[in-house]
């Protein structure tokens, strides 16, 4: 209490204050140090250094920030045009398909009803029913850059994000559960179908996909929630949601339509003639690709895997 009295009632050293008291009492003016010209000169020079140190650690940012803001215009410009084509080629394989069926007519109603089921099990055809979504989506917080907003340069772990392998894994388990057909961000997943990790972004089709990742499934919804319940799926997102805090949800739904995968092509394919033998030997009046002749329903759980 003594040295706190004495700092509040004498903050002045009194070395100083004598000395302050021999000034004044020879008649001279108190010091400041402010008013002497060096000060002056030096507080000048400290400040334009500040300035131009501001304005140089600016620049850089601004640069980069124009070059990331180009990027990514480019980015969404080439992504609209994909989206543009990817609608178109999809309407064309509407009129295409819509062609064969007239071309067919009902002479060939067993060909036809081939073609339908390897139409449906390839992925060549959107489909519509009854089905369950499983939406998985990162943990919370996990999306944090660091202070100079690179994300390469982030301290933190990345345990609360979903990977590729995660979406693999699920989708598999839907598989296995009975699933007929999938779709993940409304990418139709087929035989041909690669779920990889490129960079921040996941590819379905090749295809960029931004969370959350939505995985839509047709099927009968009380069957697909038992069966992934059950399987090694179902444990991995379970898993997922309680060691790593990430996101996941999953409902039914009474409609679902999933698109046709845009990206299959016909490898050979050839008229049928009105005859007998042709009518019992369908197999070879049109074979798609990646769906051969003996394709089953439903996919192996193995084909989504890249």
């Amino acid at each position: 209490m003594t040295l706190l009295t004495s700092m509040m009632e004498r903050p002045l050293d009194p070395g100083y204050a004598a000395a302050a008291e021999r000034r004044v009492a020879a008649g001279l003016p108190p010091s400041t140090g402010f008013r002497t010209p060096v000060v002056v000169v030096a507080s000048a020079v400290v400040g334009l250094l500040l300035t131009f140190g501001a304005l140089a650690l600016r620049a850089p940012a601004t640069a980069a920030a124009k070059a990331k803001s180009d990027l990514v215009s480019q980015i969404e410009t080439r992504r609209a045009a994909a989206d543009r084509q990817e609608t178109t080629l999809r309407s064309m394989q509407a009129d295409i398909d819509r062609l064969q069926k007239e071309a067919l007519g009902d002479q060939q109603a067993a060909l036809q009803s081939r073609l339908d089921t390897l139409s449906l099990v390839s992925g060549s055809e959107a489909v519509t029913g009854k089905g369950i979504v499983l939406t998985l989506d990162n943990a919370p917080g996990s999306d944090a850059n660091s202070a100079d907003g690179n994300p390469r340069t982030n301290t933190g772990t990345d345990e609360g994000k979903v990977f590729s392998k995660d979406l693999q894994i699920v989708v598999n388990g839907l598989w296995e559960a009975g699933a007929e057909a999938i779709a993940v961000n409304g990418q139709r997943l087929t035989s041909r179908s690669a779920i990889r990790f490129a960079g921040e972004a996941i590819l379905v089709n090749y295809r960029p996909l931004t969370r959350p990742y939505r995985i839509s499934a047709i099927g009968d919804p009380s069957g697909l929630q038992t069966g992934f319940a059950e399987n090694d799926g179902g444990s991995y997102a379970r898993a997922l949601h309680d060691n790593y805090g990430i996101r996941v949800s999953m409902d039914t739904a009474t409609s679902l339509t999933l698109p046709a995968a845009a990206s299959l092509t016909v490898s050979v394919a050839t008229v049928p003639r009105p005859t007998a033998s042709a009518t019992a030997t369908p197999t070879r009046s049109r074979t798609t690709s990646p769906t051969p002749a003996t394709s089953t329903a439903t996919p192996s759980p193995s084909e989504t895997s890249p």
